[in-house]
Order: structure tokens, then C-alpha cells, then sequence
């Protein structure tokens, strides 16, 4: 944005150096001038690309965020599951060694 300030100064202090100065000298300010309308024109259309850009990285970074979100509820509902199975799998296995105790 700054860039687009120093040239639209640029352009002002041009346009009214204008009215002091020789025709070959005017000719040259208005060709300067126009280079730099171009040149503000052409990063304006580069601002804007960008910030459209910004905008869809936005909401891939939402949408990750979000799957993020979901892939840790997961992770900590598979966990408990886990927790939960490992604690059946140990009580069958106590289970399992009465029976063979009693047994013998």
C-alpha cells in the first residue's frame, strides 16, 4: 500500500511541476506520468490478486483447522476405547489365571 502512495505522490508532484516548465519538459512529466499511472494501475490489480488469494488461503486454513478439530476427538475417543479394552483385556486375563489356579 505504501508503494501505491509513493507513486500517486509521485504522480501529484509531477502534474503540478507541469505548469512551470518547457513543452519538450512537459511532454517528458506527462510521459513519466502516465508510466506511473501504469505502474499504479498494474499494483493495484497485483493488490487485489493478492488479497483474493489471502481470502481462499483463509479458508483453507479454517477447513484444516477444522479437520484438526475433528481428527483430535477421534484421536481422543479411540484412546479411551483403547483404555477401556486393554482394562477388559487385563480383567480376562486375571479372570483366565483364577480359573487355571483353581483348576489345579
Amino acid at each position: 500500500m505504501s508503494r501505491i502512495t509513493a507513486l500517486a505522490a509521485i504522480a501529484l508532484i509531477t502534474v503540478l511541476g507541469i505548469t512551470g516548465c518547457g513543452t519538450k519538459e512537459r511532454d517528458e512529466l506527462r510521459t513519466k506520468v502516465t508510466a506511473l499511472e501504469q505502474q499504479l494501475a498494474q499494483s493495484t490489480s497485483e493488490a487485489s490478486k493478492m488479497q483474493a488469494e489471502l481470502t481462499g488461503l483463509r479458508g483453507q486454513l479454517q477447513t484444516a483447522q477444522e479437520g484438526q478439530a475433528q481428527a483430535q476427538s477421534q484421536i481422543e475417543s479411540l484412546t479411551r476405547d483403547l483404555e477401556q479394552t486393554l482394562t477388559e483385556l487385563n480383567q480376562v486375563k486375571a479372570d483366565l489365571a483364577a480359573a487355571k489356579k483353581k483348576k489345579k
